[in-house]
C-alpha cells in the first residue's frame, strides 16, 4: 500500500511540474512578442523621425527663399533712392550723405521727388492762393482786376511771400509770375486767387537723363505725358528742362515749366 501511495504522490508532483511548464512557456511566448511590440514602437520612432526631417528640410527651403526675397531688392533700388534722400519739412529734398557720390540712378529717383514736390508748390502759388483770403478787404490793379487781402499773419508783404516760395524752389530762378497775382499795399498783401484749373489732359511726368551738372546745379530732361483727348489724336509726350540748384545741401527746383 506504501508503495502505491508512494507512486501516485510522484505521479502528481509530475503533473505539477508539467502545468508549471506550460504556464512558463506562455510566460516565454509572451517575453517574444514583447520585441515585437517593441520593433513597431521603434517603427513608429522612426516614422516621426523621419517627419522631423522632412519638415526640417521644408524649413530650411523657406528659409532659402526668405534669403533670396531679402537679397532681390538690393538689386532694385526703390523710387525713392533707397532711403539716400527724403523731403524736408518745406517739401525740398535733402540727401543723408553728399549727393555727390550718389550714382545716376539716385539723383534721377531725387529729382523726380523734386519735381513732383515742385509742381504742387507751383499749383498752390499762382493757381489760387495757399492762404486764407478776404474777400470783402479788396484792391484793383490797373487793369481792374481785384485781389483780396491775405488773413494769414505769416504773410505781411511779397517778401513773406517770396520766402515762402523759396521754401521748395531757388532764388536763382524768380517766378515773374508772382508780381502779376500778388499786390502789396499799406502794410498788407491781396492776391488775385484766380483759378484756372489744370490741364486735364495731362498725365504724368517722369526724369528720364540728367543733361548737365555743375558744383551746385544738376540739368535734367522731363517728358510730360498727355493722353491726346485734346487734339483728338492719340497720347502725346512733351520733353522739358528741369533743373535743381543746391543750396546749402538742400535741393531746391531751378529751371522749371508746370507741365498742366
Amino acid at each position: 500500500m506504501k508503495r502505491i501511495i508512494s507512486i501516485i504522490a510522484a505521479a502528481s508532483l509530475a503533473a505539477a511540474a508539467v502545468s508549471c511548464g506550460e504556464k512558463t512557456g506562455k510566460s516565454s511566448d509572451t517575453a517574444k512578442k514583447k520585441p515585437t511590440s517593441a520593433s513597431v514602437e521603434q517603427t513608429e520612432t522612426t516614422e516621426t523621425t523621419t517627419t522631423v526631417t522632412t519638415t526640417a528640410k521644408t524649413t530650411t527651403s523657406a528659409a532659402s527663399t526668405t534669403t533670396a526675397a531679402t537679397t532681390a531688392p538690393a538689386t532694385q533700388p526703390d523710387p525713392l533712392g533707397g532711403g539716400a534722400f527724403s523731403y524736408n519739412e518745406d517739401g525740398a529734398v535733402v540727401f543723408e550723405a553728399d549727393s555727390k557720390d550718389a550714382d545716376d540712378k539716385t539723383l534721377m529717383a531725387a529729382a523726380q521727388a523734386l519735381f513732383e514736390s515742385a509742381c504742387s508748390t507751383q499749383m498752390k502759388f499762382t493757381v489760387g492762393c495757399p492762404y486764407s483770403m478776404d474777400s470783402n478787404d479788396t484792391i484793383e490793379n490797373d487793369m481792374g482786376w481785384k485781389y483780396s487781402r491775405i488773413t494769414d499773419s505769416s504773410i505781411k508783404s511779397f517778401s513773406d511771400l517770396e520766402n515762402a516760395y523759396n521754401k521748395v524752389f531757388s532764388s536763382r530762378y524768380p517766378c515773374k509770375e508772382l508780381k502779376q497775382l500778388y499786390l502789396e499795399k499799406d502794410g498788407a498783401l491781396y492776391a488775385l486767387g484766380g483759378n484756372r484749373g489744370a490741364n486735364i489732359y495731362y498725365s504724368s511726368s517722369k526724369i528720364t537723363s540728367i543733361i548737365s551738372r555743375s558744383d551746385d546745379e544738376i540739368v535734367f530732361s522731363v517728358d510730360n505725358f498727355y493722353d491726346g483727348s485734346d487734339f483728338g489724336e492719340e497720347s502725346y509726350t512733351e520733353t522739358d528742362n528741369f533743373s535743381v540748384v543746391i543750396e546749402d545741401g538742400v535741393w531746391k527746383a531751378g529751371e522749371f515749366v508746370l507741365p498742366y
